[in-house]
This record gives structure tokens, sequence and C-alpha cells, in this order.
């Protein structure tokens, strides 16, 4: 586990980050643009305990999804088949009073849906799905690393600055070992849906205390921004959404997305887009935004890009592939050196593999190592709207010639 301090404010959009770095064989998948805000929930907060297993499922919740359909399909040679294995995540821990140290929420990976929500009966139930508990973080206050974030500016204060929170950024990892985490199905199949929720610890209130404001544990950093297609043109964002105190799973709002996400043993493809000229858009540790899933293109102006993630390649000479088809291939795909191939290698993926590759190599983008290829972005003509573009990358090594082939994304094309 590796941490750096971190400053929000509950309702504005600062975020600094610095500290240390130490090796770990894990793949990011972000799916923002960076955080906004960090919420709390109900006040005094509805849940269990950060032990409880199975968490509880009638208090305060919020959660992100992966679907077969568009990022759990991959074939591991290491996993041996069509599995993929969540080693850890990148998640930040506040606090409103670091007199105390927070706990963890509880998280939980669940298989199960009704449209774009997680069912959580059968897990509720401790009959489906996988608890994660990290528990007690044993963290002190992060003002006696940097006091200047702190009121008063000392390095023994414990109580942020009035109208901010102070925190850890946290990368927390299962270990080196190869099924040491969550290793889970991912034929690209409706049955590979995951849902990973993380649960409010029960009874923190906002009020009163050493600083004023309770002693709140806050875990949820939200971007607010996005700017993903309203595809079902509902206003929602159906790969994202909470639950206060028992009122019911319901999805967020189609700009908003959860900076927490899990970290992948294998390699990986995050997608990175511009909606209609505003810019490339990612998380503040690589990857890309909601508009990698789906990106608007009818007004003109948008483009789309990779990024391959694999630590685990970087540490030697390879040469990095992505491509984007039209068309899909059934999982387990084409075997091809040593990987298997799930797309088709139509004209476009022609044309896109051609200029999309380059070696993946060592990089830090906040203060932990990572691997990682990002190629150019290309224009999508809006004529393009409609379409469904499938993207799989590769590793291919200059040492043993074979290639270590990463799961496959999709992005919908919108008007």
């Amino acid at each position: 586990m590796r941490t750096a301090t971190r400053v929000l404010g509950v309702a504005s959009g600062l975020a600094l980050a610095a500290g240390l770095s130490a090796a770990q064989n894990s793949n990011d998948s972000p799916l923002n643009n960076q955080g906004d805000v960090v919420f709390f929930y109900s006040d005094p907060s509805s849940g269990a305990t950060s032990l409880a297993v199975p968490a509880d499922i009638t208090g305060d919740l919020y959660w992100r999804t992966s679907r077969g359909s568009n990022f759990i399909n991959d074939v591991d040679a290491g996993l041996g088949g069509s599995l993929m294995e969540v080693d850890g995540y990148y998640e930040s821990l506040f606090d409103t009073d670091w007199s105390t140290t927070p706990a963890f929420y509880v998280r939980a990976h669940t298989f199960a849906f009704a449209g774009d929500v997680p069912t959580l009966a059968a897990y509720g139930a401790g009959t489906s799905g996988v608890t994660v508990l990290v528990g007690p973080s044993g963290f002190g206050a992060p003002c006696t690393v940097a006091p200047s974030i702190c009121s008063p500016a000392t390095a023994g204060s414990v109580c942020a600055a009035p109208g901010f929170v102070v925190g850890w950024i946290v990368d927390i990892g299962f270990g080196a070992t190869v099924g040491s985490g969550v290793v889970i199905t991912a034929a690209g199949a409706a049955a590979d849906d995951m849902a990973t929720t993380w649960f409010l610890t029960g009874g923190m209130s906002a009020s009163g205390g050493t600083c004023g404001a309770g002693d709140y544990a806050m875990q949820d950093v939200h971007s607010t921004d996005e700017t993903q297609a309203d595809v079902g043109g509902a206003g929602i964002n159906p790969s994202g959404g909470f639950q206060i105190a028992g009122g019911g799973l319901a999805n967020e709002g189609v700009t908003s997305m959860a900076e927490g996400h899990e970290c992948w043993r294998g390699n990986i493809v995050n997608v990175r887009a511009n909606t209609l000229g505003g810019g490339v858009e990612g998380g503040d540790n690589g990857g890309g935004a909601m508009n990698g899933r789906r990106l608007s293109v009818g007004g003109g102006g948008s483009q789309i890009g990779v990024e391959l993630r694999d630590l685990a390649g970087s540490g030697s000479p390879n040469i990095g592939i992505v491509g984007a088809s039209l068309t899909p291939l059934p999982n387990p795909g084409l075997p091809a050196l040593g990987g298997n191939l799930l797309v088709l290698p139509d004209p476009v993926f022609n044309s896109t593999s051609a200029i999309w590759q380059g070696p993946v190599v060592p990089v830090t983008y906040v203060f932990t190592p990572e691997g990682a290829f990002t190629s150019v972005v290309l224009n999508v003509p809006p004529t393009a709207a409609g379409a469904t573009l499938h993207i799989q990358g590769a590793v291919f090594s200059l040492v043993t010639f074979t290639i270590n082939s990463t799961n496959k994304v999709t992005t919908q094309l919108a008007p």
C-alpha cells in the first residue's frame, strides 16, 4: 500500500498530490477526467462496520461498473484462460478529524444486474460476490507531512482549513502472486458484468468534534464534468451510481463518475477521447474518461486515442500495438503468437494499428510507477455516429518475439 498527501475542497476542484513510489504489478483503469468534489452521505452515515461481511446493502454506498460487453473480455495465459484479475485499487482516503485513524470502506465485487443497476440481494444473503476488507488504515494526519494544508498550519494539527478536507491518495495492492487478487471470468458475456461497490462505514458524524466537522471518513471523490454521450437519452451514467440510507440504488447523472477505480494484474487498454473539440480527457493517474466509453461525434471535432497499460511488460524491449475494429471476434478469439485476437483485422483495424503503436515504457503520473504507451488521437468524422469501435492491444516482446494481448474494450460513437 502506497500513499501521498491530498487536499480537496468539499465543494471545489482543488487537488494536489506528491509522495512515495514503489513497484507494483498493477494496471489502472480510470474512467474520469479527474476529481472535482468529495462526497459525504447520510449524517450520521448509514451502514455497518468497516469489517462487516457481507457489507450492509441497505446503507450508504456508491458503485462503478465494467461490463463483459465493454471491458471484461480477455484471454490471459497467466491466469489460464478467459479470466481477468483485480489486483488492487487506486483511491483516496479523507477524514474530517485525524485525531483518530480512519478506516477504508468495505468494498465488494458483484455480478448481477437489473439493466444498468447492480442487484445486491444475493450478495447481501451471502450467496454471491466477493467482499474485500481493508479495515482501519493506521494512517496519521497528512498535516505532519504537509503542515500548510491544515489549520492551524502546524505539524501537530489534525484539522483541515475551513471548507476543505485532507487525506491521502492510496494505491492498494493484493500482492505479487498471480491469483492473490479477485479473479473473475472474462469471456465478454453478460455473465461477466461486474460492479465494484464501496459501502460507507456506519455511524460517522459530519458535525461537532475536534474540528467542528465530526469524524467522517470520505472516499467518494467524484468527477462532475464528464462529457460522455447520453446514449440512452435519460441523462444517466450507466456505469455508476449510489444509494443513500436504503433509498434505493440509482444511476448518477451522465456527467458524473467516481474517481476511485480498480487496478488489473494483466495488461489493459484505456480509451482516451476528445469530445467535440473540448480537449483530450483523462484521470490524474493516466487512463481515459467516460467519453472513452460513449463519445459524441455528430458535431465534429471529436478525436479518439488509446493508452495501453502494462507495467510488467515495460521493463524489457517491446512494441505496443492497438487497433480499433468494427467487428468483434467471440472470445477466445484467434490465437496469435501467444496471444488471442478478439477483433477482426478489418480496414479500420489495419489503419489504426499502423498508427497506434510504440514502446510501452515506465512512467510516473502521480507517485506510483506505471507502464504505458499513449497514442496520438485520430479524428472521428461525424458520419461515424452510430458505429461501435471494438479496441484491443498487444505488447510484442522484442526478446521472446511473442505477444501478450490485452482485454477488448468498446467505444460507442453517438451523434
